[in-house]
């Protein structure tokens, strides 16, 4: 039995790298969860925390014109890097997307490229939220050295 929800365990976590949600930059947080509990929630919630906090202060300036174009880009190439350090794979694939949409001065697309980065960082943090609480109903479970890494391509989203 507890075999099987080790299984299950190991499946949900690898399932957020097939799916292209994280990447080996997530992989080394989880490294110092052997030694340090609790540790690997507490960097989720400070990047849930600090995305969120973000996500506010870009709303007003994507609101309309005019587009302050260098500004913006300072904030997505700030979130850019702390999405990276985290390894929310999906996430940078969007935020690049949008910065692609800005160079072009295509600001529809920029809005609806905002709109796929705020669902892919929901979507990441549910599909956490919820691998960590099923991982806290067993046992605990031995977590692989390395997942494999789903990569996203440039045309997918």
């Amino acid at each position: 039995m507890a075999s099987d929800f080790a299984r299950y365990i190991a499946n949900l976590r690898q399932s957020l790298f097939d799916e292209q949600l994280l990447d080996e930059q997530f992989h080394k947080f989880e490294k110092f969860e052997t030694t340090n509990e609790g540790f690997l929630e507490e960097i989720c919630d400070e990047y849930f925390q600090e995305s969120s906090e973000f996500l506010v202060l870009v709303v007003p300036k994507l609101q309309g014109l005019p587009y302050n174009v260098p500004e913006i880009e300072r904030l997505f190439n700030r979130f850019n890097s702390f999405a990276t350090g985290f390894g929310a794979v999906k996430v940078t694939h969007q935020i690049n997307i949008m910065k692609d949409c800005l160079k072009r001065g295509d600001f529809e697309a920029s809005k609806a490229a905002f709109e796929a980065i705020k669902r892919a960082n929901e979507l990441l943090q549910s599909r956490l939220e919820s691998y960590f609480k099923t991982r806290k109903q067993g046992p605990p479970a031995e977590i692989e050295d390395r997942p494999e890494y789903g990569y996203m391509d440039s045309d997918s989203e």
